[in-house]
């Protein structure tokens, strides 16, 4: 096999499965490498006794530009959450709806002590001023804290605590509204204009999806790159070295890891440490509740900051007669798996009664590498140019807003890039 490209891609995550795609629309010869034994990076899906695990809470934002742009939906089969959350405050349950998606839901929780009358018209203002004007002039305000940007906007402190500090929680995996105000309005127009979804066959469908239209046989996985070297005597290209012992010639190399692998082969001091989360699942023969809904923590206690049931919104997330249950955790980190797990069962007891007792651990996922830290000015530009030196690129969320579109974006952008570069050189 002919082991020589124009390109090599090392990261068959979304942003090196665009980059692929990319090059590939432009005739570009690529290898496309990962260590893994499946394609999709941070984005998995284990089968365990008919039960659909992602690696950690994830969905789908519909809205995503690029996901629209190289996803298929109808392939994927998305199923919707609903538009809203059921708040725990004060040792009850209170629903919040988008009014623009169901009225009902959404006038029965107006007068519920989760923000004043005020506060949810604001919802409504807020809604409107991050989907009117177009993406770029969006992300292009100035830079502040999430709460900063709510504080400015006229959010009480009540809707703070009880609302937007539990959900972001979830999505910045930091319980202080520290992140970026672009990465929260991105976040927040994504929710309005689209649906938040699963795909019937697990997260994993995505970049599955994505790899269909790469070529097969420049896929390499189970093989994980260890060195790059320069080819002096050649005056031109690179030698990428595997564990293997294998090794890949190409003019142009994409690092299409995470940051912390990439400064590794680059020989870069390594960033600061991300965020970690983890995603406890457990089978339940009855569910808490039968709605496809997220569940949120506002009262400031307790390991777990939601919850949902994946299998409300696909039933094929769970064997016939069985729910999947999903409890994500950001803090009690250093617990051993055990007692974390009777911690999150005696949460869960509190908030939905004896039945919790029948609920049966599946399975815990510690995702260590789960976020970067994006506070001002973290995003000081919305999405970063791909940095490029000798030959060699970088791509991938963390240079961006950390989501599937900026990876995906961050991975067409690069693979187009490389394309003029290459261009000039002919």
């Amino acid at each position: 096999m002919n082991n020589n490209s124009e390109v090599v891609v090392v990261g068959a995550g979304l942003a090196g499965l665009c980059c692929a795609r990319t090059l590939k629309n432009h005739n570009i010869c690529y290898q496309l490498l990962d260590a893994s034994d499946q394609v999709g990076g941070r984005i998995r899906t284990d089968v365990l006794n008919g039960f659909r695990l992602d690696r950690g809470f994830q969905v789908l934002q519909t809205a995503y530009p690029e996901a629209q742009k190289y996803l298929s939906y109808a392939e994927l089969k998305l199923h919707k959450f609903f538009p809203g959350a059921v708040i725990r405050f004060d040792n009850k349950f209170y629903t919040l709806a988008d009014p623009f998606r169901n009225i009902f839901t959404a006038l029965g929780g107006l007068f519920s002590p989760v923000g004043t009358l005020k506060d949810k018209l604001l919802i409504g203002l807020l809604r409107f001023a991050v989907t009117f004007p177009p993406l770029d002039k969006l992300l292009a305000k100035p830079e502040v804290t999430t709460l900063q940007r709510l504080r400015a906007f006229g959010f009480s402190s009540s809707i703070v605590e009880r609302f937007f500090k539990p959900l972001y929680a979830g999505i910045f995996l930091e319980n202080n509204l520290l992140t970026s105000s672009r990465a929260f309005d991105l976040n927040f127009r994504m929710a309005a204009l689209g649906d938040i979804s699963l795909p019937s066959l697990g997260m994993e469908s995505i970049p599955r999806q994505l790899a269909q239209h790469l070529d097969p046989e420049k896929i390499h996985l189970n093989d994980a790159v260890v060195a790059i070297h320069k080819n002096e005597s050649a005056g031109q290209g690179k030698t990428i070295q595997m564990a293997s012992g294998k090794t890949y010639q190409a003019n142009k190399i994409v690092l299409a890891v995470n940051e912390k692998q990439a400064a590794l082969l680059l020989k870069k001091a390594e960033p600061v440490k991300w965020k970690t989360v983890k995603t406890l699942y457990f089978a339940a023969i009855k569910a808490p509740t039968s709605k496809p809904i997220l569940f949120l923590n506002a009262e400031g206690k307790g390991p777990v900051i939601n919850l949902s049931v994946p299998s409300n919104v696909c039933k094929d997330y769970a064997p016939p007669g069985q729910s999947l249950i999903s409890c994500s955790v950001l803090n009690y980190l250093d617990l051993s798996n055990e007692v974390l797990i009777q911690e999150v069962l005696a949460q869960m007891k509190e908030w939905f009664g004896s039945e919790v007792e029948n609920w049966s651990h599946l399975r815990t996922y510690n995702i260590e590498g789960a976020l970067p830290n994006q506070e001002p000015s973290a995003l000081h530009l919305p999405y970063k140019v791909p940095m490029g030196g000798d030959g060699i690129y970088c791509c991938g969320d963390y240079l961006g807003i950390a989501s599937q579109q900026g990876a995906m974006q961050s991975g067409r952008q690069t693979g187009e890039v490389i394309i003029e570069d290459l261009k000039l050189r002919r």
